[in-house]
């Protein structure tokens, strides 16, 4: 016999319910401890200690509002996370993912939950030290989104303060970022190769013929099912050579085996079965 799943609480849907039909903001695909977690950060902010009270704060604060939206997409992540990772990625998938190009064939890469941009300046940062900024400037074809458009602005402004780029090593930091005041700013003509965009993942249809997909550290955040629906969305979106990158807190949950671990140590991943017509019912 399966375990009942677990009760809703009927004021936290009610809160959830007013965020989607008010704001337009669905929480609902997403894990109800971690949600409720980060409601709690700003309840305790603002002295409050019960949902329907914080409900009511929320109708008359619209400033409350953004801030715990900020509290709940959390967007932590630095550049180059899990160095041993990106060095697999820089000697062994992106020399094959050239290789298996014609000469004039574009290479398509989408960062998935990008947060505030440090994931695709570092994989642009990888391709142009393999293959050369021109090539990338001509060839690579970036695609960053996030259901956070505080995030996504954040991004596309290129600019991190010296904690942030910690994570990068002097040469490079010398090569790709200018130095600003207190601030550094991403290499200009390599941010022109990306597009960035609000997406969400538990909603909206993948972008396709994707040959290198990073989604890193996101999918925990989301329901068992919802984990399905978005692992079926990027078994669509990669080209039947393309490479999946997840984080290595991530767990690949799906009820039949669409993708399969060329590195499971650095949760990298490529394509297994065709999907069933049910499945491409989803996208």
């Amino acid at each position: 016999m399966q375990p009942s799943p677990p009760q809703l609480d009927p004021e936290f849907e009610a809160l959830l319910e007013f965020l989607k039909s008010s704001r337009g903001c669905d929480l609902t695909n997403y894990k109800r401890s971690t949600l409720k977690r980060r409601f709690r950060v700003r309840m305790e902010a603002v002295n409050i200690n019960n949902y329907q009270s914080y409900f009511k704060y929320l109708e008359s604060n619209a400033q409350e509002y953004i801030a715990l939206l900020n509290e709940i997409f959390v967007n932590f992540t630095y550049f180059f996370r899990d160095k041993e990772a990106w060095d697999y990625l820089a000697q062994n998938i992106i020399p094959q993912i050239v290789s298996n190009k014609q000469a004039d064939e574009p290479i398509r890469i989408w960062s998935a939950g990008c947060a505030a941009g440090q994931e695709i300046y570092s994989l642009l940062i990888l391709f142009a030290e393999i293959v050369g900024i021109e090539f990338c400037l001509k060839r690579v074809k970036a695609f960053a989104t996030d259901v956070d458009e505080a995030a996504i602005s954040q991004a596309r402004q290129r600019t991190y303060s010296k904690k942030e780029i910690a994570g990068i090593p002097p040469n490079l930091l010398k090569k790709y970022f200018t130095k600003i005041e207190k601030n550094y700013i991403f290499e200009r003509k390599l941010r022109q190769s990306i597009i960035f965009g609000c997406h969400d993942l538990a909603k909206d249809a993948p972008i396709s013929k994707i040959d290198l997909l990073l989604c890193r550290n996101v999918l925990m955040y989301f329901e068992k099912q919802t984990q399905e629906a978005i692992l079926t969305r990027f078994h669509f979106a990669l080209k039947n050579t393309g490479f999946l990158f997840l984080g290595n807190i991530d767990l690949l949950i799906h009820e039949r085996q669409i993708f399969t671990p060329i590195n499971l140590k650095h949760r990298m991943y490529v394509k297994e079965e065709n999907l069933e017509i049910e499945n491409l019912l989803i996208l």
